[in-house]
């Protein structure tokens, strides 16, 4: 009895191995590359993806280890990018002198201005700048929306050495809030190599004038330039991803068609016209096949204006988020048409991430084209211990590479069928098998209760 159970279950298990699926399974393959060593990977999907796919939302996606094993993956959105800009504008300054007992408050300027509220000169009082210490300097940012995030100080020839200075910001040369209580300026030449440190991160501030104060030493060095850094962070949308530029074919009542080797979510439609002064209201229609009607999806007016020495071409026009394989053009007959040669079309999607699980031996491997197969994304919170957390385990870049033929697939060409049919008929004896197995063992229980 024993050996029976134990052959019983290892038939089993050798028919669940067979059930796994397989990169055989699956119409399109394309080598991943990981850049680095680390427990996941992420690459942005390409067009190609999309368009070998069986489904629009991918539920034929699988990544496979060199052994062949399906590894757990999760699909995400791809983030808006961050990124940060920084100008520079030369500011006017001014010497300060005092004694070097005094605080920075006791220093006493008369300001002028003109009709703006521009300073355009700072007199010392009489007598005070003789023979008193040059003790720092008045800076005119020009605005008071100038918002500076830092100073950059260039020290004057010659100077070197370590210098801690503070900076206080005012609106009216009367009141001061302190910026910077400690900052350091450096400069060393030696042995024909320089290390210079002239920056003074400030952060945001609105105030209009600057004041630089040496405290050590208390007697401020030359100075040859200030300038006034200020940073503006841009968010930019994810990059748009397209379906390869193709020639719109015309129909029997003289629209222009296109269609896919699969149906994909589509964000935006680009139609590009020949070279020429052509403009015409358009409205887009799709239908999930041949047979089926036409349903208007969107409108809009495309054009290309030429002639005077630029070329104005349509944005492109919004799709929201529609399901498209066949596509439709037409053309108010009003305007003329779009000229002689058929435009060429081109569908856009924001594309999705890929997060995998670098389980098991490189190379990995995409794989897609099953139409039978069921969706095996994880949520990322799943697949991702703390994912956006900080101490979230180590994610690294990774490329996935489609050969020239991927886009060019047929979805009308069914995924290999050989491996799941012998899968089918496996698991057929293997169930036979256990029938078998299982009466045997009836039959050997009632011969000895007997």
């Amino acid at each position: 009895m024993k050996r029976i159970t134990t052959t019983l279950l290892a038939l089993l298990c050798c028919g669940a191995a067979h059930a796994a699926e397989l990169p055989a399974d699956f119409a399109t393959h394309a080598s991943i590359r990981v850049s680095e060593p680390a427990p996941y990977a992420r690459l942005a999907l390409p067009i190609d993806a999309y368009l070998t796919a069986r489904s629009p939302d991918l539920r034929d996606l699988r990544v496979f280890n060199a052994n062949g094993e399906a590894v757990p993956f999760a699909l995400i959105a791809t983030p808006p990018q961050t990124r940060a800009s920084e100008q520079q504008r030369a500011l006017r300054w001014f010497p300060l002198h005092g004694e070097t007992s005094t605080s920075g408050g006791d220093l006493q300027v008369d300001v002028r201005r003109d009709t703006s509220g521009t300073v355009v000169s700072v007199r010392e009082h009489a007598g005070d700048k003789h023979g008193k210490p040059l003790r720092g300097y008045l800076i005119d940012s020009g605005s008071k929306d100038a918002a500076p995030a830092a100073l950059d100080i260039t020290l004057g020839d010659g100077v070197s050495g370590f210098h801690r200075v503070s900076v206080e910001a005012s609106d009216d040369l009367s009141q001061w809030q302190n910026l910077q209580g400690d900052a350091v300026l450096a400069a060393f030449d030696f042995n024909g190599e320089q290390i210079r440190r002239e920056r003074i991160e400030l952060g945001q501030t609105g105030a209009r004038y600057l004041r630089v104060l040496w405290r050590e030493p208390a007697e401020a060095v030359p100075i040859a330039a200030v300038k006034l850094v200020s940073r503006e962070a841009h968010t930019e949308a994810p990059a748009t991803v397209w379906t390869p530029a193709s020639a719109a074919q015309r129909d029997a009542k003289g629209d222009y068609v296109m269609k896919l080797p699969t149906p994909i979510r589509a964000e935006q439609l680009r139609i590009t016209l020949p070279p020429g002064n052509l403009l015409a209201p358009v409205e887009i229609a799709t239908r999930n096949d041949e047979r089926a009607p036409w349903q208007r999806i969107a409108s809009g007016v495309v054009y290309r204006l030429t002639g005077d020495g630029t070329d104005r071409t349509s944005p492109d026009i919004a799709l929201g988020n529609s399901v498209i394989q066949h596509l439709r053009v037409h053309a108010d007959p009003r305007s003329g048409g779009l000229g002689s040669t058929a435009p060429t079309l081109q569908l856009g999607l924001t594309p999705q991430q890929l997060v995998f699980l670098t389980r098991g031996s490189a190379p990995y491997t995409l794989a897609l084209g099953n139409s039978k197969a069921t969706p095996a994304a994880l949520a990322i919170d799943t697949l991702v211990p703390g994912y956006g957390q900080p101490g979230a385990p180590k994610t690294a870049d990774a490329e996935v590479s489609f050969g020239p033929q991927a886009s060019a697939a047929d979805s009308s060409s069914p995924a290999p069928e050989a491996p799941a049919n012998t899968r089918k008929w496996v698991l057929w004896a293997v169930l036979v098998a256990g029938v078998a197995l299982m009466a045997g063992m009836a039959w050997s229980l009632v011969k000895q209760t007997k």
